[in-house]
């Protein structure tokens, strides 16, 4: 028993993931992040997911694997944790589309819990594996992963689904609340300002996203009549005490061009957030590190919602970039 005990005491909070479910979800994000369903069935060979299933009982595991038949790619059954783990995340995604009765009785309230814990998961590996495709990753699989990290948070089975849109939008309206209308614009020049915009080779520029809300004056209104956000999040920007965020938006930014061209990459991502439903447009920064090579590159912007599926806008911005300066330092070698 004292083994027992001390074993358990050892062993890692439900929730909690290890680092090589970080550094797989890393790779997984370089290798499948393009491809949702690819991503999802790695994400359930996880450790943590795995383990969060593992309560479920076998015929709970058979009835949603039922439920699911001719809806989702699940693995084999032979796959173990790993089927189970994925047909639970299914689960949560296509909630809407399975019975009100999936479990049977007496597994009930286990089913329910475990569901619930490998979505949040879920969730935060998808958030990570998000972060990590902005690190110079492909734009496909950085905009992928964003997507399928909106579709989990709202229990969606994908970006594209149009029920899925329609549900948004209904829960919008429900709430009292406009559908988000965006206009996107962008401009780059050198962080330290300075004539024509352009920025020396490796030196640092700033990029800045503008959001034109056309649905301001509708959502001022809905403010009037107490429906104020379907952000879910708060700001303590300026090191001010925590406000509501009205609407955030997600802007990946990514970067092509160049002398030798070559394929488009990630550069980073920002959040713009909307403090007041009333204002016209959102705006926020990013600092990013100018190309060593010295040629006019192209910043292409993409802002979605996470919280309304289908609601995004896209801009554009030059970033002309000079050859670094000579190093005056340098010209000492000659004396």
């Amino acid at each position: 028993r004292e083994k027992a005990a001390a074993a358990k005491r050892k062993a890692p909070p439900p929730g909690a993931v290890a680092r090589a479910d970080l550094s797989a979800v890393e790779k997984l994000a370089r290798t499948a992040g393009a491809d949702p369903d690819a991503f999802l069935a790695g994400l359930a060979t996880t450790e943590v997911l795995g383990r969060l299933a593992s309560p479920l009982s076998p015929a709970a595991a058979a009835a949603v694997r039922k439920a699911l038949a001719g809806k989702a790619e699940l693995p084999p059954e032979g796959d173990g944790a790993a089927a189970v783990a994925a047909a639970l995340v299914h689960t949560h995604l296509r909630r809407g589309e399975l019975p009100a009765r999936l479990w049977p009785k007496r597994d009930a309230d286990e089913a329910e819990a475990a569901v619930e814990a490998v979505a949040e998961a879920a969730v935060k590996l998808t958030r990570h594996g998000f972060e990590a495709a902005c690190k110079g990753g492909s734009p496909e699989a950085a905009r992928c992963l964003l997507q399928l990290l909106a579709c989990l948070r709202l229990q969606r089975p994908a970006w594209d689904h149009e029920p899925s849109r329609r549900a948004s939008e209904e829960a919008l309206a429900d709430a009292g609340l406009p559908l988000p209308r965006l206009a996107a614009s962008a401009s780059a020049a050198s962080w330290m300002g300075g004539a024509g915009g352009a920025v020396s080779a490796g030196s640092v520029a700033m990029l800045k996203v503008r959001l034109s809300r056309a649905h301001a004056k509708e959502a001022a209104a809905a403010a009037k009549r107490g429906a104020t956000s379907f952000a879910g999040k708060w700001s303590t920007a300026n090191g001010r005490a925590p406000v509501r965020v009205c609407e955030s938006y997600t802007c990946l930014v990514s970067r092509r061009g160049g002398p030798a061209g070559g394929a488009e990459a990630m550069v980073g991502f920002l959040e713009a957030d909307v403090l007041d439903p009333a204002a016209p447009t959102a705006e926020a920064e990013l600092k990013i590190v100018a190309p060593l090579e010295a040629g006019e590159y192209e910043l292409r912007v993409q802002a979605l919602s996470l919280a309304v599926l289908g609601v995004e806008a896209s801009a554009s911005a030059s970033l002309v970039v000079t050859p670094a300066p000579i190093d005056d330092a340098d010209d000492l070698d000659d004396y």
